[in-house]
């Protein structure tokens, strides 16, 4: 009797302990390191004959998330040094079934992708992203920064997924300094309302792989996009 009560208190506290990390991790997962950025709107513009609100949004990312932005800020609140980071923040809006321009300022260096599909520009307007104003549909898999790559959490825009690669600068590159980033410009349209995840897909942090460090901690090359 004495074993079964054991055994029972033993499996109490492990769903206890099991449900406060839970809501840690959710907790975490809810709070933007920045806040939110909301897309800036652009009015209406004309794909196919059909009508859309347009709205932008402007991103960066860098190879040191304990430095600032061009604005003075903060680009990750605590952030390591040898972590890189996006900015101005890992959480967006947009609206619903809209036309989104967004512009990602590169300023890290790169390495070759574990997975030469990311190499390529998916779901974006025309199956095409900008760099440095050259369009293209992919680019060499043997030398990328990093991805911004978007879908939908489970139940939410099932059919959306976009993926653009971004291109590194070249060595050597210190901390945030580089005067010149790449420039990568790219339009989607935004799917429905809901909560999407994005991502970095190439391995950019520490430990097994390059999952660890910068890609296992929240904020830093992960985020949400809210569709409202």
């Amino acid at each position: 009797m004495k074993k079964f009560a054991w055994a029972a208190s033993a499996l109490i506290l492990a769903a206890v302990l099991l449900g406060a990390v839970g809501l840690g991790f959710s907790a975490q997962t809810y709070q933007p390191p920045a806040g939110v950025v909301i897309a800036r709107d652009l009015g209406r513009t004309i794909l196919h004959g059909k009508s859309y609100h347009h709205v932008s949004l402007d991103l960066s990312t860098y190879p040191d998330s304990s430095g600032v932005q061009p604005d003075g800020k903060p680009i990750h609140p605590g952030g390591n040094p040898s972590w890189p980071a996006y900015g101005p923040s890992n959480l967006f809006q947009v609206p619903a079934n809209s036309y989104v321009t967004m512009t990602i300022k590169q300023y890290d260096s790169g390495e070759p992708l574990n997975n030469p599909w990311f190499a390529t520009v998916a779901g974006t307007v025309d199956g095409t992203a900008t760099i440095d104003g050259k369009r293209v549909h992919q680019i060499s898999a043997d030398h990328i920064g990093h991805t911004f790559t978007m879908r939908g959490l489970p139940g939410v825009g099932s059919k959306f997924f976009l993926n653009v690669p971004l291109p590194p600068l070249p060595e050597p590159l210190v901390a945030n300094d580089a005067k010149h980033p790449r420039i990568i410009t790219f339009s989607f349209i935004s799917g429905p309302k809901g909560r999407y995840v994005w991502n970095c897909e190439f391995p950019c942090g520490q430990s097994v792989a390059g999952f660890g460090g910068a890609m296992s901690a929240y904020g830093f090359m992960s985020g949400y996009v809210n569709v409202v």
